[in-house]
């Protein structure tokens, strides 16, 4: 036997086993539409990965929402050294500038806010406090501290004269309740009317005071802004991770991504990570093929 002869039924099974490897490579991505012969389709058309293109899409959708996207990912990430550095820095430069800003609270806050809820704002704030106002001279019962007060002090202002022979405490309170209950009523009334316009000049008068005013009442150097908005933005991750991950929808956003790609784009992005692997399959199918025509010459 020749060496042509050899060698003839090695070669021939390597070009075999290199052909049906690579057919099968080509099959998962071959053909992209569904092939028709008398209105039936062929089988293996379109390839396994355009057929399958909703399911990759949803599989890998899950396994990067649910594995490789976690919260404890997220939280990892969001909390690395350059991320939390971007944000603290970010953050404690802009907390600076308004330290230093010669804008009224009316004017810096109109930069973020439409006149109209700017104005629904303060209306809002203006009820609140008058309301907490009242609520709290109601609780305080300034009926009652009036005549106890008033007592003590008709008491004190008499005491010692011949007026305090005829002033017993019956008497005292006599006149002190009706007036501390008149004047509680009258709180109770008319309060949150006598109230409202003293807070409406209040809030006016600090909507025209400058920011950097009112950051002087709370004096924070540079070092306590980036401090405090570190822990802020520390504590709000660690906190809200979880949450941030299921509001992401990181699994639904990988498969909507996915079945918007062509599938030509599908099949760049495939062989742009698994060239070698599929190359290395087909170059093994070669080399099984050789393997097997060997041991045909042998056996």
């Amino acid at each position: 036997m020749g060496i042509i002869e050899i060698l003839a039924g090695p070669a021939i099974g390597a070009v075999i086993g290199y052909c049906t490897n690579y057919i099968a490579v080509k099959m998962l991505f071959r053909p992209l539409k569904p092939v028709k012969i008398g209105g039936k389709t062929l089988p293996f058309t379109p390839g396994i990965i355009p057929k399958g293109k909703a399911r990759m899409a949803k599989a890998l959708g899950q396994a990067v929402g649910e594995h490789l996207l976690t919260k404890e990912d997220l939280e990892q990430m969001l909390l690395s050294q350059e991320v939390r550095d971007t944000v603290v820095y970010g953050v404690g430069n802009g907390l600076q500038s308004i330290q230093d800003s010669e804008d009224t609270l009316e004017e810096f806050l109109g930069h973020y806010m439409e006149k109209e809820d700017y104005e629904a704002m303060r209306g809002s704030l203006e009820r609140f406090i008058t309301a907490k106002i009242s609520e709290g001279l109601e609780k305080l019962d300034v009926g009652k501290i009036i005549a106890e007060e008033g007592t003590k002090e008709v008491k004190e202002k008499f005491q010692g004269t011949m007026v305090a022979m005829f002033l017993n405490d019956d008497l005292i309170q006599s006149i002190a309740v009706p007036i501390g209950n008149k004047v509680g009523e009258y709180i109770r009334e008319n309060g949150r009317d006598k109230i409202h316009p003293l807070v409406v000049g209040e809030i006016a008068a600090a909507e025209s005071r400058p920011i950097c005013q009112w950051m002087e009442k709370v004096p924070l150097g540079e070092d306590k802004i980036l401090k405090l908005v570190d822990h802020i933005y520390t504590d709000f991750v660690r906190e809200k991770a979880e949450e941030l991950a299921e509001k992401f929808h990181i699994a639904q956003i990988v498969e909507d991504k996915i079945n918007e790609m062509d599938v030509l784009e599908v099949e760049h992005l495939l062989l742009g990570i698994m060239k070698k692997e599929l190359n290395a399959v087909v170059n093994l199918g070669a080399l099984i093929g050789f393997i097997i025509g060997l041991l045909n010459i042998w056996i």
